[in-house]
């Protein structure tokens, strides 16, 4: 392997995507391996078919959790994709690994000593406990994981600030995201009671997870500026907010409270528009009409930045001071 098939792997996520589903499997079933004298006349798969003897249904099992997280952890070690998409590969086979494992697990204690026919419907409270696990330690898992870096476009436009100074003058990108107990808390809001519903309605507790995900990109942006002005991108695709460097009369950062207009989020009330992901310093931007926009900033010295590009090719600087709101 060259140097070039050597860099389009990350080999740290690569062994801990092998390795975890494989130690999961074996410990699911030595495990399960302690329940084989309680099905004497053998478990049903969750999916049905005939009766397999313990140690059968153990197998398909264990090689079901393998192949699974192995084939889709995998993927979250190729450094060609994106380090956003990398990361949910890699909660998603962390997901996957944990909900096999309460599946077939759920499935094996309700045939447990039942000395019946064996039935193939899983126990409702452990798959619940275990889903909701599953669930909640892949959010978790994609969050805490940080791609190994890599050379990308990124690299490329600071090689070129870096050659040419007065780009990084005239240009100015961040994101406005709400605060990280605030994407937990809505994150376990909408994981943990759609996993509860998805027992018994699996559209429903999809849906429940589906709103928790909108919510948060209904509060992510990009803030993209340069000497045309400063446009806001929800979820960095979208554009939603612009603020024309033309029409630019004064920008200065204050302190504001996302209340005071209306919320988090994009917001439009009279001649203000704003978007704004949590309280604290922002962006005021005075326009010629009367009109105010009001961006959102990671920190004081961001918001200064963009403040200062704004104005410098408004024809002002912002040492005039903050720009009043329009009555």
């Amino acid at each position: 392997m060259d140097a070039g098939e050597r860099a389009a792997v990350d080999k740290r996520a690569l062994r801990f995507t092998v390795i975890f589903p494989l130690v999961l499997a074996i410990c699911f079933g030595l495990a399960g391996y302690t329940l084989r004298g309680e099905v004497p006349k053998g478990a049903l798969l969750p999916f049905g078919g005939s009766p397999l003897t313990p140690v059968g249904f153990l197998g398909v099992g264990a090689a079901c959790i393998a192949i699974v997280g192995i084939a889709l952890g995998t993927q979250a070690a190729r450094t060609s994709l994106p380090r956003a998409v990398r990361r949910l590969l890699l909660g998603a086979a962390f997901a996957a690994e944990l909900f096999l494992t309460a599946l077939f697990g759920s499935t094996l204690v309700a045939q447990a000593g039942s000395g019946g026919v064996p039935s193939g419907q899983p126990d409702p409270v452990v798959l619940a406990m275990g889903s909701g696990a599953a669930l909640s330690l892949g959010v978790v898992i994609a969050m805490v994981y940080k791609p190994e870096e890599q050379w990308t476009r990124h690299d490329d436009e600071a090689l070129l600030v870096a050659l040419d100074p007065e780009l990084a003058r005239n240009r100015l990108m961040y994101w406005i995201r709400p605060r990280s107990s605030v994407l937990i808390m809505i994150l376990l809001a909408g994981v943990l009671p759609g996993a509860l519903i998805a027992v018994a309605l699996p559209w429903l507790g999809a849906l429940v997870f589906g709103l928790a995900l909108a919510v948060i990109f209904s509060l992510t942006a990009l803030v993209d500026a340069d000497r045309d002005g400063a446009r806001v991108l929800l979820a960095g695709v979208l554009p939603v907010l612009r603020a024309p460097a033309s029409t630019v009369e004064a920008a200065a950062v204050l302190d504001t409270r996302a209340r005071d207009y209306g919320g988090w989020g994009l917001r439009r009330r009279d001649a203000t528009a704003s978007f704004m992901a949590a309280s604290g310093p922002a962006v005021v931007v005075r326009l010629e009409n009367g009109s105010a926009v009001i961006i959102g900033a990671p920190s004081r010295e961001v918001g200064d930045e963009l403040a200062t590009l704004l104005n410098k090719y408004a024809g002002r600087q912002s040492a005039e001071g903050p720009a009043p709101l329009p009555e």
